[in-house]
């Protein structure tokens, strides 16, 4: 599970990140320590303690790559994220069985 937020600056890390995270298709995810993810979004969880104790939050995604490694990606870990999808791409990713054509 992520990491629960600590900070006022962490709170708004999560909501930064869950604005621009794509829920869906081929992903392209940046980590602070510079590590580049691209695959295909499979899940994403956002929450929070319901207030127990002060507000914290957290979120965290799970992206399958193309050597079907899946990533389970903190958001507090995330420095920026974004679609990456072309016909290409998509076509690529149908041929290694990661996604189907819903056309």
């Amino acid at each position: 599970m992520a990491r629960w937020t600590q900070t006022y600056q962490d709170q708004e890390h999560i909501v930064a990140i869950s604005e621009v995270m794509p829920i869906g298709g081929v992903v392209e995810v940046f980590l602070l320590d510079g590590t580049r993810i691209e695959g295909v979004m499979r899940r994403a969880n956002l929450g929070n303690n319901a207030g127990k104790g002060g507000w914290s939050y957290h979120g965290e995604c799970e992206i399958e790559d193309k050597n079907k490694q899946r990533w389970v990606i903190d958001y507090l870990d995330v420095r920026s994220a974004n679609k990456f999808w072309n016909d290409a791409i998509a076509d690529e990713y149908k041929k290694l069985g990661l996604i189907t054509d819903t056309r």
